[in-house]
């Protein structure tokens, strides 16, 4: 036996003994790990579920894709530990279903929910999970670890034995057939420091890898943290972009249904709204006038601060020198601070330096080439830097309220013309029922009225009296005094009803040539005998010459009266016949006088 034998023997029993206990080690580990990796992995399936994919999955559904849901599935049903997923919708009937459930050892429910639905889900995922193919693909996994482990020891083993043949153990052969026999202790004490030495070299090699590993992880860490404050920023602009999209969405379809004396306490609700969300301590709404000067201003401001309003109300915007006019050119101004303002706007920027104001943006509200106002907002507790997407949104507010702006005016113009028309329509229907010569009620009217009446004292079970009366003679009045005088008789004549007859409920009408009649709700026969009485003897004291009657030297009026029996009357052409038939006796039976149902004059 050489001298190397001992050596060889040694260092192949370590080597395979090594070997043997690095991989139970190894093997124990990945399983421990492994274990605890897939138990978490298992755990984290719901909260991965929630922020990767349903998202993508409510949309998909909330758009009836059904394509795009069946493959967001499919894709969901290839993760570890997923053996069956099926999509249901509220009342549990199942829409979509992947997968085999035989080695489901639990089940997940999870919400499918969108924004546009608030709390209410568009369905429920249920996600079968399997303990049991995890712990395959980890049992898997560890002796295919195991086995590259074992591949890998023996080829290094092959390898350093080869070496030691090499490069030690054969010059050590060499070296034993030229040294005395004492000499091989110290050629295996120089073949075990020179080896030593070298696993000196590797733990110093190592421990440089491990200094630079940790540095390159603090590294990594250090751009993780920075990467996630960077995502929490973006996440927070856009939940604030998205909130001040959801605002103008509400606060446009609240203004489309609004009642017009609704609108001015809405915009200062909006105005409010919008401030709040942009942050600002200023929001605020200038109307501009045909004539081009700011009128009716309403602004909302924040606690603590002062209004502007008042000193912009009616301020002729021709007084702007540099401020208005480039925002009429460009239709938006936005300074982050009033030191961007150019040396030309000076006189705006110490006013609005004045005003406490550290950013501003403004934005027009014109429709077809005419102005109707401005919108904007005021940072006023320190400078604000305004986003493109903010501003963008701002102009989405400014045509929202151009368009409540314009809406207004319509409907202001619309209710002029109601107004307009409503009044036109009331000047036709009074010139339609009014007589042309004498301004009484009409024939038209007297039928329409009297049929009203009758079949109101026949519901309520009140009187009602009728007067009819015509002038004595007056064709022979036309052809003693002509047409024009006689005219003039009927005008005084009516006059005089109307002063004997002065209540609106009470109807006087011309409804013949010099036939006149008067419709009297809530009277007796006895009350009408004596206001027609009171008539008869106005007419007579008028003292119109009538020399061409045969009755008396002044012209005269005779009268019939006709009083509502429900017993008699069965429609109010019986009145109006009782009524006649009374005026023809009164005039049988001499003219100038009064017939009633108990009143012979």
């Amino acid at each position: 036996m050489t001298l190397s034998k001992p050596l060889k023997q040694q260092l192949l029993q370590r080597a395979l003994l090594f070997s043997a206990v690095f991989c139970a080690l190894a093997l124990l580990l990945q399983l421990a790990l492994g274990y605890r990796a897939k138990q978490q992995q298992l755990a984290d399936i719901p909260q991965r579920i929630e922020l990767q994919l349903m998202p993508m999955l409510a949309q998909s559904v909330w758009d009836v894709d059904q394509g795009a849901t069946l493959q967001l599935l499919r894709d969901l049903l290839q993760q570890e530990g997923i053996r069956q997923i099926s999509l249901r919708n509220n009342q549990g009937a199942v829409l979509q279903e992947l997968g085999s459930g035989d080695d489901v050892s639990h089940v997940i429910e999870l919400p499918v929910q969108s924004r546009r639905t608030g709390d209410q889900p568009l369905g429920l995922l249920h996600i079968g999970l399997s303990q049991a193919a995890l712990e395959q693909q980890l049992w898997r996994d560890s002796l295919l670890i195991l086995l590259e482990l074992l591949a890998g020891l023996v080829g290094l083993t092959l390898l350093c034995y080869r070496f030691q043949q090499r490069r030690i153990l054969q010059p050590l052969q060499q070296l034993h057939g030229r040294m005395l026999p004492a000499a091989n202790l110290d050629a295996a004490n120089d073949e075990i420091a020179a080896l030593t030495q070298a696993l000196q070299q590797l733990q110093q090699q190592h421990h440089g890898y491990e200094t630079t590993h940790q540095h390159q992880e603090r590294e990594l860490a250090r751009h993780r943290d920075h990467l996630t404050e960077l995502v929490a920023m973006r996440t927070a602009e856009l939940e604030h972009l998205s909130r001040f999209q959801h605002l103008i969405s509400e606060l446009s379809t609240r203004f489309i249904h609004l009642p017009l004396q609704e609108q001015h306490q809405a915009v200062d609700s909006a105005l409010e709204r919008i401030g709040s969300l942009l942050e600002v301590e200023r929001c605020y709404l200038f109307r501009v006038t045909p004539e081009m000067t700011i009128h009716d201003n309403q602004e909302w401001c924040a606690s603590g601060v002062q209004s502007t309003a008042g000193f912009y109300e009616d301020y002729p915007i021709s007084e702007s020198l540099w401020f208005v006019p480039q925002l009429l050119r460009q239709q938006q101004l936005a300074f982050s601070s009033l030191d961007e303002i150019p040396q030309e706007g000076h006189y705006e920027r110490e006013r609005f330096a004045e005003h406490g104001i550290r950013s501003i943006a403004v934005v027009t509200l014109s429709h077809q080439g005419q102005l109707l106002g401005f919108v904007g907002c005021d940072a006023v507790s320190r400078p604000r830097a305004w986003l493109d997407k903010e501003l963008a949104l701002l102009r989405l507010v400014g045509e929202m309220l151009c368009n409540v702006l314009l809406r207004k005016q319509h409907m202001e113009e619309l209710d002029s013309t109601q107004r307009a028309l409503a009044q036109a329509n009331s000047k036709l229907e009074s010139i339609a029922n009014t007589d042309g010569l004498t301004g009484l009620a009409n024939r038209r009217l007297f039928d329409q009225r009297k049929q009203l009446e009758f079949t109101a004292a026949c519901a309520l079970k009140q009187p009602l009296a009728l007067l009819l009366l015509d002038v004595d003679l007056f064709k022979a009045y036309n052809d003693c005094f002509g047409h024009l005088e006689g005219d003039q008789c009927l005008r005084q004549l009516a006059a005089v009803l109307q002063q004997q007859f002065p209540l609106e409920e009470q109807l006087v009408a011309r409804i013949g040539g010099e036939e006149f009649a008067v419709l009297l709700p809530r009277t007796d026969a006895a009350s009408a005998g004596q206001l027609a009485e009171q008539l008869r003897q106005r007419v007579w004291q008028l003292a119109i010459p009538h020399m061409a009657s045969a009755v008396s030297t002044h012209v005269t009026v005779s009268i019939g009266i006709a009083s509502l029996d429900l017993a008699r009357h069965d429609s109010i052409d019986d009145l109006l016949a009782e009524a006649d038939s009374r005026l023809y006796q009164a005039k049988h039976q001499g003219r100038n006088r009064v017939v009633g149902p108990d009143l012979r004059l």
